[in-house]
């Protein structure tokens, strides 16, 4: 065998982050199938519910950019890129924060509070499938695991 494919094998064996991008991949197909009716992805749900959040609890000041790379783990380059298509779709509004026009805010608009409304039956459903074949205890465990994980992982980045 020749080494890289040893080398491959290894990371296979043992790499964690190959499983979670599986089994995000596995979860987020089944969510964007139940939320297709919407018109929405999973990973904008997400990112529309982490604005509704985000501003809920600035009192009504807006999701500041750096709040939400933080909660969702991103950096703000990348999260810029994901709110584009909310923002062109008038799920949100983007502007600067008027006590500082330096940062940017988020705030969800009447539609994506709307979208968010609708999309909880929806979401209910492909929850209820996941939880149904993981068991909830599993589901359970599975939850604080991950929030566990990047609790210490961010503190250590």
């Amino acid at each position: 065998m020749t080494h890289h494919l040893s080398v491959a094998e290894t990371i296979a064996a043992d790499c964690l982050a190959f499983r979670v991008r599986r089994v995000s991949r596995v979860l987020t197909r089944l969510y964007d199938e139940a939320l297709r009716p919407l018109g929405i992805q999973a990973t904008q749900l997400t990112l529309l519910n982490a604005v509704a959040l985000c501003d809920e609890a600035s009192n009504g000041e807006g999701a500041a950019m750096s709040r939400l790379a933080d909660v969702l783990a991103m950096d703000l380059t990348t999260l810029s890129r994901n709110l584009r298509p909310l923002e062109k779709s008038r799920l949100i509004a983007i502007a600067p924060l008027p006590a500082d026009r330096r940062v940017r805010v988020a705030r969800v608009t009447n539609s994506g509070q709307r979208l968010i409304e609708n999309a909880l039956p929806l979401w209910r459903h492909a929850h209820a499938r996941v939880v149904e074949a993981l068991g909830e205890q599993e589901a359970e465990d599975l939850k604080s695991a991950f929030d566990a994980t990047v609790e210490r992982l961010a503190l250590n980045a």
